[in-house]
This record gives C-alpha cells, structure tokens and sequence, in this order.
C-alpha cells in the first residue's frame, strides 16, 4: 500500500493550486476525508452545511459527517467549498469523470516529484489514514472516519507504519564494526 508523507503532500498542493485551485480542492478534500474518487466527485453543493460535509460512501462504508478545515494555510483549508457549495447546492461540486481525476493526479504528482507508484488518487486516502495513525495510534478513530465497516480493513495502516519504520531502521544502520 503507497501513501504519501507530509511533504510530498505539500508538494502535489502547492502543484495543484498553482495549476487549478478547483482541482487542488477536489485532491484537498479526497485527502481530508479519505475519500475514494467515485465519493469526492458525487459531492453536492446541498452535502455542505454548517461547516460540514456529509460523505455518502460507497462500497458498503458507512456514511461520515465531517467538520470542514477552515485553515490560514490556504495549501490546506475547504473554505473554498463553501462558497462552491452555496453558488451550486444542487449540482456536483467536480463536475469530472474518475478517469479525468487520474490524469490530474497523474500529472501534479509527476510535476511534484513523486515517485510513479504513488501517482493515483486512493493514495489521498492512505496517506489520511497513515497520518491519522502516526497522530493518534487509534485504529478506531481512522475506521470511523473513513467509514470502514471492518476494522481488518484498517489494520493496513498499522502495517504501513510499522514497515516506514523498518525501512527508516534499516537506512539508518551502522555496519561499521568502529560504530
């Protein structure tokens, strides 16, 4: 499973804003509420209200109801769905075809330097899932917040963090007999 670290997060951002501020909203929010595709582009204006997003998910997720960021870091703030949300409250926020959505991904993410393997959107929601984990080390908290019905689904994450970990360790060992 491939996420992607804070900063290459900050890297596509900084990428996809500088291209297309709707385009950097629709990844911004895929990865604030990890989100698959399908779920961010049957957004509806009428889904926001009062600060909040209501996340029909699919797949048999449960349904989530998500505080909106409102941050000075405009890299990551939603406020901008707001005012999306009351110009269009009954049609799609990101009027585009899943396909379109991989080849902005494709895209930003090439011109952003990150490595190929990462260039697809669900790595929005790992990456979520995979911060969530490092911050809290909740398995409960990540499994209510994208929706996941099984908590062996979410055990993934764990897993992701553990091998960063290994993977960290082994870059780090002295073979040196002196160290």
């Amino acid at each position: 499973m491939e996420y992607l670290s804070r900063d290459e997060l900050v890297r596509l951002f900084k990428v996809a804003r500088s291209h297309n501020p709707l385009h950097h909203v629709a990844l911004l929010v895929g990865l604030l509420h990890g989100l698959r595709v399908s779920e961010t582009l049957t957004i509806r204006g009428r889904d926001i209200c009062d600060g909040r997003l209501s996340v029909k998910r699919l797949k048999k997720s449960r349904p989530t109801l998500h505080t909106l960021r409102i941050d000075s870091d405009s890299l990551f703030d939603e406020s901008p769905l707001l005012e999306l949300a009351k110009a269009s409250p009954e049609t799609e926020l990101f009027p585009w075809s899943r396909q379109y959505m991989d080849v902005l991904v494709k895209r930003y993410a090439a011109l952003a330097g990150i490595h190929p393997a990462k260039r697809h959107y669900h790595v929005l929601k790992h990456s979520i899932c995979v911060l969530l984990w490092q911050e809290t080390h909740d398995l409960n908290a990540i499994q209510d917040h994208v929706g996941q019905r099984s908590s062996s689904s979410t055990l993934i994450y764990l897993r992701a963090d553990a091998a960063l970990k290994a993977q960290m360790t082994v870059v780090g060992m002295s073979f040196n007999e002196d160290a």
